[in-house]
């Protein structure tokens, strides 16, 4: 019989016996800051191409989500020097599913991923905030007009991510009209 050694069997902080690469229990005790912090450390650095970082895109909608960081062409659109994660915090995809109830969890989704992945166009949104809009076409309604994704994105260079603010659907005279706004 082999001796038993208490290294080959990790527990958890109330004593109990854990499997040493079960980690999900670690991570969803982390905060959106923390779980930032360790995705730096321990990912390779390897870049993604856009496409990687959509298919990279799942939303837990009952939580903080870390998103990839920003294509480095994108970055001198919005006048940050230092790359980051893209934070989806869990109110506000609550807000969101208030304010754009026509969106479904699907929709949203799409509309983070190719609009901050692989824009058509990324311009400011506020005068007084370090905000932009992040837009792609994600659709064609059945007038064949197109539906453009807006991804708003919070990028104040003091914070540890850059940070979603809302994601909606919007016609391209809105469009038009948000883009001239600023």
């Amino acid at each position: 019989m082999s001796e038993f050694n208490e290294q080959d069997h990790p527990r958890d902080s109330e004593g109990k016996f854990t499997n040493r690469n079960d980690r999900s229990n670690v991570l969803d005790n982390m905060s959106a800051t923390e779980l930032s912090k360790a995705l730096r450390r321990e990912l390779p650095q390897k870049k993604m191409t856009p496409e990687e970082k959509i298919a990279s895109v799942h939303i837990d909608f009952d939580r903080d989500n870390i998103l990839p960081e920003l294509n480095e062409e994108d970055l001198a659109k919005i006048g940050a020097e230092k790359n980051k994660h893209v934070l989806l915090k869990k109110s506000v995809i609550d807000r969101n599913r208030v304010e754009h109830s026509d969106l479904t969890d699907t929709d949203f989704e799409l509309i983070l991923a190719n609009a901050l992945y692989v824009p058509s166009e990324v311009f400011p949104a506020n005068k007084e905030k370090p905000y932009y809009h992040f837009a792609k076409i994600i659709e064609i309604n059945s007038k064949g007009k197109p539906y453009l994704g807006l991804a708003l994105l919070d990028v104040d260079d003091k914070k540890e991510n850059f940070e979603i603010v809302h994601a909606h659907f919007a016609r391209m005279s809105s469009y038009e009209t948000m883009k001239r706004k600023v």
